[in-house]
């Protein structure tokens, strides 16, 4: 007898399209000066993704492990004032709380539509050096944030670039949605 585990939040199609939803409520309500919206929005796509995990503990220390390092990450960034964020600052120095909520719900996103990446890392690495400048300039484009087009574009690439591999190996191990070994019941 094999237990089947058939949840939409674990479909890679519906896992991309929430990440996406959230990304774009938490960019265009801080753009807007309505930053809770994203928070809410992102809080939720994560509340959703523990709902249908096999292993929700386990999926969720992975979660918080990719909130902590994006908030050390992008208050770095405020730091060193090659970024700003306009709106959702609770603490000055530090990354906005919106931002912080995106990671979250990135995160969501690594054992479900981005696992195949796990086996990649070189490849995660190019991808996060091109496609975390590639999405925080959008951001500012859409003005969620300001930043230094050289310097900061730059750090973002490298600081992508080497977070990925290591978002990677903590969603390898902390996998909380792949199934268990099939057990057989005895009748």
């Amino acid at each position: 007898m094999t237990i089947t585990h058939n949840n939409l939040s674990l479909n890679p199609l519906a896992n991309i399209l929430a990440y996406q939803l959230a990304w774009f409520a938490c960019i265009l309500g801080a753009a807007k000066g309505l930053p809770w919206i994203g928070t809410f929005t992102a809080v939720l796509v994560v509340v959703w993704h523990l709902s249908g995990a096999r292993h929700p503990k386990t999926e969720l220390v992975l979660i918080a492990a990719a909130g902590v390092m994006g908030l050390s990450w992008e208050s770095l960034l405020v730091q060193t004032g090659w970024i700003a964020y306009p709106s959702g600052n609770i603490i000055p120095g530090l990354a906005p709380h919106w931002i912080v909520a995106l990671w979250l719900v990135f995160a969501t996103t690594f054992n479900v539509s981005l696992k195949w990446f796990k086996k990649h890392l070189a490849v995660v690495a190019l991808f996060g050096f091109v496609g975390g400048p590639l999405a925080f300039h959008a951001g500012s484009a859409l003005g969620a944030l300001t930043l230094t087009p050289e310097l900061g574009l730059a750090a973002i690439a490298v600081g992508w670039g080497l977070l990925m591999p290591i978002l990677m190996l903590l969603a390898r191990r902390f996998d909380g949605v792949s199934p268990l070994p099939e057990t057989i019941i005895n009748p």
